[in-house]
């Protein structure tokens, strides 16, 4: 009990607070980055259409999945080259996997924070033997946009995480 409770402390601060993300991109400072964090909500209009919307996150319980977006803007009056923008898996979440994507991106994942790839490339090392990474270890999701971000203009990337 002790633990579910720090997990939802940990979780409540964690959307309250945001977690760390950085792009790295050749005109420094030029890309501001920003993530948020959203569940989907069903709704019903006045016809009685059912549809699902993105809404704040606020609190979540073990087993909900967030929907995490993370959007780059180019402040400068220059194109930013060669972005890329590396986020952190939330702690206490695992990655839904295949959920990642960006539009105009290569979309890798780590282990580490160091090693990029397909997710179903990496490894890890296990009792001396090499293994295949499954998706809860999965700690960093990495977009790398194919061409330059204009000045003024704006790119996201998404991923999907269960709370544990």
């Amino acid at each position: 009990m002790i633990d579910r409770t720090l997990k939802l402390i940990a979780a409540a601060a964690l959307l309250a607070c945001g977690f760390a993300t950085h792009a790295l991109a050749e005109s420094q400072g030029c890309v501001a980055v920003k993530t948020t964090a959203e569940i989907e909500k069903e709704v019903v209009d006045d016809k009685g259409q059912k549809s699902r919307v993105l809404v704040p996150a606020g609190k979540v319980i073990p087993g909900t999945e967030v929907i995490w977006t993370v959007t780059a803007a180019n402040s400068c009056k220059q194109a930013s080259e060669r972005v890329t923008i590396d986020n952190p898996v939330p702690a206490h979440m695992t990655l839904v996997p295949g959920s990642a994507f960006g539009p105009g991106s290569d979309v890798s994942y780590s282990v580490d924070g160091k090693t990029f790839g397909p997710a179903d490339k990496l490894t890890v090392q296990e009792n001396g033997a090499t293994r295949p990474a499954r998706a809860d270890e999965l700690k960093y999701v990495r977009w790398q946009l194919k061409s330059s971000l204009q000045p003024g203009a704006i790119a996201f990337g998404r991923f999907r995480a269960v709370l544990n």
